[in-house]
């Protein structure tokens, strides 16, 4: 009796919970409900929805938007890829001078040293008029940016994504344990318990309003051209890491390779 209790234990729980530093992606290998043939259904960066094995033949895609109800979906075992990586540090000096990433399909993102260049870092007051963010200004005079435009399922040009990137320990910074994020549980019955590291970038500085979309912020030497902007809105986030056995970024399900 108690060893069929652990086992049904073990299914409840996401499949990779007890994998530290492994990264978990499940892709449709068919058209299937809203997603398409090759589409990131979920991956175990994800902080909010998680597959879990519901049974022999079936996965359950598990989420919630608000934090309280939990919906789910069911998905046969057929009709879903697995793939496994290991989530590897990445090393400044591997970008040390600007690196470029580049998807099979053509899409690129870059990873390269920038610098302030005059320009301010603002957040916002509880009126929501910008102040200088002394701290956080002092803290990029020079730092590493990820810039490009991203593959998406739902936009055939792809999106654009610029961030500025912490370094710490002589590497770039991807990964953050899962119970540092404000909005994930301790609790192992909820569906966002995360005890383990994740990669991931949430978006917290954007450009000036009015400033033209898609267009870096950077010019082509690093220098940032305008002030830096908290993002008030909810922000965009990505599943991210470096998988070193491909020399490639992992980006929100896509694998772009470093190009040499």
């Amino acid at each position: 009796m108690k060893r069929f209790v652990f086992i049904s234990l073990l299914m409840c729980l996401p499949l990779m919970l007890w994998a530290q530093g492994q990264l978990t992606a499940y892709y449709a290998n068919v058209d299937i409900e809203e997603y398409v043939k090759g589409q990131l259904i979920v991956d175990t960066n994800d902080p909010i929805n998680r597959m879990v094995d519901h049974n022999k033949s079936q996965y359950r895609l598990e989420g919630d938007e608000s934090g309280d109800e939990v919906y789910y979906s069911l998905f046969d075992k057929s009709q879903v890829t697995v793939k496994t990586y290991q989530m590897s540090p990445l090393p400044v000096e591997l970008v040390r001078n600007g690196a470029a990433f580049q998807s099979r399909e053509g899409f690129e993102v870059r990873i390269f040293p920038a610098n302030a260049n005059g320009h301010g870092f603002y957040a916002f007051d509880d009126d929501f008029k910008p102040y200088l963010d002394a701290e956080q200004t002092a803290a990029h005079q020079q730092f590493y940016v990820l810039s490009g435009t991203l593959q998406s399922p739902y936009d055939p040009e792809g999106f654009f994504f610029e961030e500025p990137l912490e370094v710490e320990a002589g590497n770039i910074k991807l990964y953050i344990y899962g119970n540092e994020l404000g909005y994930t549980s301790d609790n192992p019955d909820n569906v966002r318990y995360r005890p383990y590291k994740m990669g991931l970038l949430e978006e917290r500085w954007t450009t000036p309003e009015g400033y033209e979309y898609g267009v870096s912020a950077y010019d082509a030497a690093g220098n940032l051209l305008v002030d830096a902007m908290r993002v008030l809105d909810i922000p965009t986030t990505l599943s991210i890491a470096y998988i070193e056995s491909e020399d490639a970024l992992y980006v929100d399900g896509t694998l772009y390779y470093r190009q040499k």
